[in-house]
């Protein structure tokens, strides 16, 4: 009788031996419905959509094995094949929101300049729990939801097992000294309204406003890496989407790379008028309209027609998230505004 119960437990431990064990989560994802899902930032159209991927790496006798439902995924540069989720160890699936808890800063607060970092929160997606897959909702909830449905988001996933929780990076992977926002591996997606120029500008909703936005490099600057950007960093970055190889900037530079289409001030109607007293077209949508020390970019002609006037919209980054606002909602609104167009 005690040889069976011995032989019994004997099964029992290495049954449990023999069954995979959760060592790690991770985050994939795929533009669309095609394709190969992997760990890259993502950056799409909104009509495709970004889908995220919950994978759990696990060791089962010995082998590197991997469950989700992304099915052959890249990570790390290297290609595998995973098993369905449904098969893995138990697990209470987790998903975060990484983003930003503060709508502006300042790399100069000090007097000298240094990369202020950015604070982050993470902020459980309930709608999500146990998911091992969902779409990915850039929408932020910690600060307002100026892009309804266009922007950036990082995402983190912790996967609860018997044996612990592991989890993706989140708000305290810190790049370091060189910015003062999140490293690479947080999981990022970027989705934008269309491939305009105020459409790349969309991939910066959701993000703060930095005064004195900066980086190492122009591929490196805190606008490219979709931290955040001050009004003339905002601008530069769509232009940089477009294929335009611009510096980041600060506004009294912008004149050197446009040219001048019109220029005025707005009267008590809130119509803008040139100095001989004749209104100023509204010119196009993507021409920047150039105050003092603050730039933006026209987009919606909504009062009277052809004319630039209170009414009219612009986009622009003004010690907030990103946003279209009414000329005559902004604080320059009585301000001399010069309409310019890039070169």
């Amino acid at each position: 009788m005690v040889r069976l119960a011995l032989a019994f437990v004997l099964l029992l431990t290495e049954a449990a031996e023999a069954a995979p064990r959760i060592t790690a989560a991770h985050i994939v994802s795929r533009v669309g419905k095609q394709g190969v899902a992997d760990d890259s930032a993502k950056r799409a159209l909104a009509r495709d959509g970004v889908r995220l991927f919950a994978v759990l790496e696990a060791v089962d006798r010995g082998a590197t094995v991997y469950f989700s439902d992304a099915g052959t995924f890249v990570l790390d540069k290297e290609t595998h094949s995973a098993r369905p989720l449904s098969q893995a160890p138990p697990a209470t699936l987790f998903w975060f929101r990484v983003e930003p808890a503060v709508e502006w800063l300042s790399n100069t607060e000090t007097g000298s300049f240094h990369y202020e970092p950015i604070r982050y929160a993470e902020t459980g997606m309930v709608a999500d729990l146990g998911k091992g897959s969902l779409a990915a909702d850039v929408r932020p909830t910690l600060t307002p939801d100026r892009g309804r449905g266009v922007g950036t988001m990082r995402y983190k996933l912790v996967a609860v097992t018997e044996d612990g929780a592991f989890a993706t990076p989140g708000a305290d992977a810190r790049r370091g000294k060189g910015s003062g926002g999140l490293a690479e591996r947080v999981h990022r997606v970027s989705l934008r309204s269309d491939d305009t120029y105020l459409g790349y500008l969309t991939e910066l909703y959701g993000q703060p406003y930095i005064w004195a936005s900066a980086g190492p490099s122009k591929s490196a600057h805190q606008s490219e890496r979709l931290e955040g950007a001050d009004c003339a960093d905002f601008v530069v970055y769509g232009q940089r989407r477009m294929g335009k190889d611009l510096a980041y900037t600060w506004t009294g530079d912008l004149p050197r790379v446009t040219r001048l289409v019109g220029s005025g001030r707005a009267g008590k109607d809130g119509v803008y008028v040139d100095e001989r007293g004749r209104p100023v077209p509204f010119t196009r949508a993507g021409d920047l309209l150039l105050f003092p020390r603050h730039v933006g970019v026209l987009s919606r002609d909504r009062g009277v027609r052809g004319v630039l006037d209170h009414e009219d919209t612009m986009v622009h980054a003004y010690f907030a998230t990103p946003r279209e606002q009414a000329l005559g909602e902004t604080d320059y609104a009585s301000a001399p505004v010069e309409v310019r167009r890039w070169r």
